[in-house]
């Protein structure tokens, strides 16, 4: 700082130190009322720039694993919807195998036997019910579909940072809920029949009269069959003669399905709607899920809608071993076929077990998971407010520090303008 010398007035260097002194007060004072106003450290670029950009990267982490967090608990929701499922079949199979005990005893008459089997029957359909019912955003999780395709969580604020959870196999008690149609883990009873579909409304003259609608075999490895039900066929004619003209299928409360996108097999990928070309000739689609229309060509641009009821018909036999067993109630062996169904349904039951077993395991792999990913999100926030945000006591303490230098360096100010005035006297 220059020395003053009130000698020379033409520049008055005392009064220069003491502004300096003030401006130099009221920026510092005024960084600390801005931290005290906004509670953080660094309020611009300028502040700390290293420290801003360290503190930005920490704070996307810590909300990365903010919403990693959440993914974890909805994940662990939909286990949870699982777990519900499986928990009911299970019930159902215990059900059964009092039910097959019953009819293993020759207390048991033939008409007492037949209504066992009726019974077997009933809860056999339930199971079925049961697999379809249990989804989460229409992904249906014990038909077989996550048995080797995995189901992805992101749990983790890294793209790699993913949990994987498969094996959930087909509990189906048919196989009508199944990849292809088939392929059930458990098997208990044959189906006879087929799901049958007829126009319910058509005012736009979409459907072909006559082979309007088809029952068909589930045919997509992505796809469950089709509920009982009414649904709607949409197709929004575009202007072309390419395949610009699109197909999707509505359930009862006009949301898009997922369809296959291989229309003529219905096989392949799906998404929630399809593009063919309806200019020159009528077109069958096979919607993957046990639905198959012919649609009219030639329609003019624009959209129609028609309405469709379906049935998922059929009638349930559950049998001694399973699918393709034999019957319980045939000739003079109906005890043993009911004590070689009760070996059966044992075997189900451990079946059933062990995808409960590994649901409550994914769960709790989930529940360490989440731990670890909440001790990690304190952590890195600690550390980003460690950076950016401002220490209040240690702030309020420089405010009144700074409030009091700025009063006295404004007093100093007013000295040093008047120092020069004491040349005055040489001139009297």
């Amino acid at each position: 700082m220059a020395t003053s010398d009130v000698t020379r007035i033409a520049s008055n260097i005392g009064a220069l130190n003491s502004l300096w002194a003030l401006q130099s007060v009221n920026k510092k004072l005024g960084v600390a009322q801005s931290r005290l106003a906004t509670g953080r450290r660094i309020n611009s670029a300028s502040d700390d720039p290293a420290g801003l950009t360290i503190a930005t990267k920490l704070n996307s982490r810590s909300e990365g694993l903010k919403v990693a967090l959440s993914n974890i608990s909805d994940a662990k929701n939909l286990l949870a919807v699982a777990e519900a499922g499986v928990g009911r079949i299970t019930d159902i199979i215990v059900q059964m195998k009092n039910k097959a005990s019953q009819g293993a005893s020759d207390t048991m008459g033939t008409s007492e036997r037949e209504a066992i089997q009726a019974q077997l029957d009933a809860y056999a359909e339930q199971i079925d019910d049961i697999v379809a019912q249990t989804s989460w955003n229409t992904n249906n999780l014990i038909n077989g579909k996550y048995q080797t395709t995995a189901l992805s969580f992101q749990t983790g604020a890294d793209s790699g940072d993913v949990t994987n959870v498969n094996g959930l196999i087909n509990l189906s008690a048919t196989g009508k809920n199944g990849a292809l149609g088939d392929g059930s883990n458990l098997a208990l009873a044959d189906r006879s029949g087929s799901a049958s579909a007829a126009e319910a409304t058509d005012g736009d003259g979409l459907l072909v009269d006559g082979t309007a609608t088809t029952a068909v075999a589930v045919a997509n490895t992505n796809l469950s069959a089709l509920s009982s039900g009414t649904y709607t066929v949409r197709v929004t004619m575009g202007a072309g003669t390419q395949t610009d003209d699109v197909v999707e299928l509505l359930d009862s409360s006009n949301n898009a399905m997922l369809i296959a996108q291989t229309y003529t097999n219905g096989t392949g990928s799906v998404a929630k709607s399809l593009s063919i070309d309806l200019s020159g000739a009528n077109v069958t689609v096979n919607f993957g899920n046990g639905l198959e229309v012919e649609l009219v060509e030639g329609k003019a641009t624009g959209t129609y809608t028609a309405t469709v009821a379906y049935s998922q018909a059929g009638t349930y036999t559950v049998t001694s071993t399973g699918a393709g067993g034999d019957s319980l109630i045939d000739g003079v062996n109906d005890a043993e076929n009911f004590r070689t169904l009760m070996t059966t349904l044992e075997g189900k039951l451990n079946t059933v077990n062990g995808i409960m077993a590994k649901i409550g395991a994914f769960t709790g792999r989930l529940d360490f998971k989440e731990d670890q990913v909440m001790a990690a999100q304190i952590n890195v926030e600690a550390s980003y407010n460690q950076i950016m945000n401002a220490n209040m006591a240690e702030e309020q303490v420089n405010s009144s520090k700074f409030m009091i230098l700025q009063q006295t360096a404004i007093a100093m100010l007013a000295q040093a303008n008047q120092a020069p005035a004491s040349l005055l006297s040489l001139f009297q």
